[in-house]
Order: C-alpha cells, then structure tokens, then sequence
C-alpha cells in the first residue's frame, strides 16, 4: 500500500473487519506505519539495518497511548538511530534480556569448545583472571576503562598474561557483537599492556643435556609433553592434547585434526625414533581412546598448563637463564637448520601457514603431504638430539635419551 500523509482524523476513524489487519504508511515519518485490527491499532517502525537484507518491525506503542506526532517523531529518532548504523529491535532485546560476563562467557565457551584451537586456554584465563572480578557486571555496561583497570592490575603481576586477556575479550567481546548479545566493543582500539620482544632464545647443547636430564625427574605427564615438543618440533598445546585416534602407529604417523591446529589445516607429523618410542608407550597397545597424556591429578592438560609447569620447574630445566616452552620448540627447528635441512622443509614440520601455503600453487594446487621428506628431517633431528645426550666424552655428562 503506497504511503499517504495521515492527519488525527484518519487516524481515529480508520477500522478493520473482523478477520482483516490494516497496515497504513505515514509519508511524513518514512517507515512510521499504523497497524490496525477490529480491536487494536498500534505504530510500528520498519527498518532495514545496515548491510542487511530482510527488514525488520520495532513496535512503538499503541494507539492514542501514542498520538500521531508522538509516533512521529519516535520514528524520526529511529530512523537517525539506523543511519548511524544502530539495529532498534537489537537494542530493545539486549535491554530486555541483560546477560552477565559470565552469563555471556559461558556462552562463547561452549560454542567455541572443540572449533576453536584455543579454546581450552581462553576458558582457563576467563576463569582465573576475568570472571572472579567483573563476571556478574552486565556485559553490556562494561566499559573500555574498566577493562583496561582489569588488564593493569594483571599486568603488575605477569604483563605477558595482561596481553593473553585483552586477546581473549577482544575476541568473547567481537563474538558477543557478531550474536547481537552487545552493541559495542569495549576492547576494540584499547592497547595492549605489555610490549612483547620477539623471542630467539635456542637451547645450547649442554642446556639440551640439563633440559632432559631435569625431565627424567618430573612427573610423567610434563617429562612426555616436554620432550615430544623437543623431538617433533610441534607446539605445546598440540603435544599436550595428543589424542589416541590421532595416532597411527602402523604408519608411524600422528594426524592433527584441523580444530586443534593453529592454522586450521590439517597436519602430518611423522614418529620416529624416541618420540615414536613415547607415543608408543602412552597407547600402551590397549586400543584407548582420548587423551594420551593427562595431568598428575588425572585432568586434560592444554598450552597454558604446560606454560605455567615449564616456570614452575624452570630453574630444574634450564638453570638460572630465562626460558619459556616455545624455546623448545625454537631449539628443535634450529637443529634442523644446523643439519643444514632445507627451510621449507622446516616450515612444513613446524606447520608454519605463512610459508607453506603463501601461494596460490601451494595452498590449491599442491596437495603432496611432504611426509617423506618431514620424516627425513625428523630422524635427522631425532639422531642430532641422541649424538647431543651421548654429551662429550666425559661419561658425568652421558644422558640416556631412552628410560629403563
């Protein structure tokens, strides 16, 4: 029905049958329109939201609650709401049905459990740093300057934690505004508290001695992730949450499933030697499903624990220089280089997306899984690691790579 511009009377005399609904459009007031029944007449707002394609329906109140001018400019305001990018049926919703933080985080932890690699580590730090603080505030009504109160107050005790947090909300917050449960963003152009340096650190060989001597000591779960970490070069989270039907030990192969890897791409990692050794022993031939590796307490360990057990021990691992658990790894990709193994070949190992797939030839077209030559790398890495423990020639500094 075209628009027509209404008056007072049209509006007090229009009527509906009994089973007939009227829907009449002011000109006046674009997208303003009276809704009338054989019992009820109310205003309503039809919009369209920026960058949608179905329109939708705001109901601004009924009839002579709201007289015609009322409506008027109701719709008015609306309409400058929408052209500036706002969603009024979105609005009155997240008004109507406030959540918490952690009404909301509890959300975004239960759909991104199992799609999202992270996961387990963004829910360990919502819980520990995040929620016991602003958890029951409305999610809402939390504002850039609190947030950033939040961060500062972590930073004072562990800045590299404080950067780990304002990544995690910037991504429950970016999430929360996707699903219409919040309006605004208030990590988004917030700063980071800590300036991270690139890291370098490698293990020297002598340090690779202390580092596995130091694990033979630990309780089972941190000895195994520690050193898988050191012969396949993968990351800690990987390592950690090795699962028993990623594991193939007819092919000698461990397949990562696109979920747990951090590129999303699923991933080859070829066995051999004494990784093969300990990926063998932790299936015990039981035909187990699950996890292989679990904490002391019997829990599901992820990159965060293996993080805080690695400073736990780190004096035990690495003296009194500074490491962290992705020196491991580091170590393990410069021994490949020292053995004079090619980059790309390295890449592949470590799962590196950038190089790997940087192309249009090597993300559609090349589909070979390099599992030949990654295998060639890592029984090369596997022996430069043995020929490191066998240490020199005094028999003090002789570590056994294998347990007895």
């Amino acid at each position: 029905m075209p628009a027509r511009t209404l008056t007072d009377v049209q509006v007090r005399a229009v009527k509906a049958g009994p089973d007939e609904r009227l829907v009449i459009y002011d000109a006046k007031a674009r997208g303003l329109c009276l809704r009338v029944t054989a019992r009820t007449r109310s205003w309503s707002f039809i919009y369209r939201p920026m960058g949608a394609k179905k329109q939708k329906r705001y109901t601004i109140g009924d009839y002579p609650a709201w007289s015609l001018a009322a409506a008027r400019e109701k719709a008015l305001m609306l309409r400058r709401m929408v052209q500036d990018g706002g969603d009024p049926v979105l609005q009155m919703k997240i008004r109507r049905e406030p959540l918490t933080l952690s009404q909301m985080a509890e959300r975004f932890i239960t759909q991104s459990r199992g799609r999202m690699r992270s996961s387990d580590t963004y829910e360990a730090l919502l819980r520990r740093d995040v929620l016991p603080l602003i958890g029951d505030r409305h999610a809402g009504e939390i504002t850039r300057a609190e947030i950033g109160n939040l961060l500062d107050k972590i930073a004072t005790r562990a800045p590299v934690v404080s950067n780990r947090v304002h990544t995690v909300l910037s991504s429950l917050y970016s999430w929360a505004v996707s699903e219409g449960l919040v309006l605004s963003h208030p990590v988004h152009g917030l700063r980071k508290r800590h300036d991270e340096v690139a890291r370098d650190r490698v293990l020297a060989d002598d340090e690779i001695r202390r580092f596995w001597k130091a694990t033979e000591t630990m309780a089972p779960a941190w000895r195994d992730v520690l050193r898988l970490i050191l012969l396949t070069a993968q990351r800690s989270g990987e390592c950690a949450g090795i699962q028993a039907e990623e594991v193939d030990l007819r092919s000698a192969l461990w397949v990562l499933p696109p979920e747990r890897v951090k590129n999303g791409h699923r991933h080859i990692v070829p066995l051999v030697g004494e990784a093969l050794a300990i990926v063998r022993r932790l299936t015990d031939g039981t035909g187990q499903t699950g996890p292989l590796i679990l904490s002391p307490r019997r829990h599901e360990i992820n990159s965060l624990d293996v993080a805080k057990a690695v400073q736990r021990f780190r004096h035990q691992l690495f003296g009194d220089a500074p490491a962290k658990a992705h020196d491991i790894r580091r170590t393990a990709a410069t021994l490949m280089g020292r053995l004079e193994i090619d980059q790309m070949t390295i890449a592949r190992v470590l799962n590196h997306a950038g190089t790997t797939r940087a192309t249009v030839t090597g993300s559609t077209y090349d589909r070979h899984t390099y599992e030949p030559q990654m295998r060639r790398a890592l029984e090369a890495l596997d022996g430069e690691i043995r020929h490191i423990l066998t240490g020199p020639s005094s028999t003090d500094d002789v570590v056994p790579m294998t347990r007895g």
